[in-house]
């Protein structure tokens, strides 16, 4: 992407639990300052297995790519986690809503040509107690994966491993670890549009987790009044293009 160029992204992830389907929806916003900075923004809804709607934590950060080539593209997203989102349960891939402003980071990493690898770091750590007097331990998620590009995009397998830290007071939130597979795939619908789906299956849980069997659907489009070659961005910079962890995970922010 180029700067005057801006893209807009939602998706929807469903997963299961002991009531029924817990439902979250996404949406954000990228908007290229340099040709490899960027501002981002998200947030959304989430429907709970009683069918009551929440507001989700919001996210605000910047996007660097501090190398971006043919065959290796590294992403940095330092930013903050905004104390927008409501009560009630979630899915385990993303943090909890926290009730405080928190330093949020991901780092992305993706290497190859025809067979591509990639690794994704996730992190929130709160550093003072909320307005509900709670201070929740850190969030961390990473996830590796391997992909193969073919003809109308990309197909990957992966493992994802999350860990909620024990909060203050403990046991005031809910602390857990899950280990889980992955498998989708990024299809390139057009020179702008591109479209994520991602399946996320259990494999172990601590004993205070239940195992969610979950999926996901997002798409992106790039707006770029300007048109032209290039309206979809360089190298490294489209996530159709690179295979870059599904954004649709990286945007999933937060539950409570």
């Amino acid at each position: 992407m180029r700067p005057g160029s801006v893209a807009v992204q939602s998706g929807l992830w469903a997963g299961t639990l002991p009531g029924g389907l817990e439902i979250q929806g996404i949406a954000g916003i990228e908007v290229p300052l340099w040709p490899r900075l960027s501002a981002v923004a998200w947030g959304g809804l989430q429907r709970h297995t009683d069918g009551s709607l929440d507001p989700r934590d919001a996210t605000l950060a910047a996007l660097w790519l501090p190398v971006s080539s043919p065959r290796l593209t590294v992403r940095l997203r330092p930013g903050l986690s905004i104390p927008t989102g409501g009560i009630g349960s979630g899915l385990y891939f993303t943090p909890l809503s926290t009730a405080s402003v928190d330093p949020w980071l991901s780092a992305d990493g993706v290497y190859g040509e025809a067979w591509l690898a990639s690794a994704s770091l996730i992190g929130r750590i709160p550093l003072y107690d909320g307005w509900d007097r709670r201070r929740q331990g850190p969030f961390l998620r990473g996830d590796l994966r391997g992909a193969r590009r073919l003809g109308f995009g990309v197909a990957f397998l992966g493992l994802s491993a999350v860990r909620q830290a024990p909060s203050d007071p403990v046991g005031s939130v809910p602390d857990f670890s899950e280990l889980a597979a992955t498998a989708g795939g990024v299809a390139n619908l057009s020179e702008r549009w591109s479209a994520t789906v991602q399946l996320r299956l259990p494999l172990w849980a601590s004993a205070e987790a239940t195992r969610q069997l979950s999926g996901g659907l997002s798409l992106r489009a790039v707006i770029d009044p300007r048109g032209g070659a290039g309206a979809s961005g360089g190298p490294g910079e489209h996530a159709s293009s690179r295979v870059a962890p599904p954004r649709v995970m990286s945007w999933a922010s937060s539950r409570r």
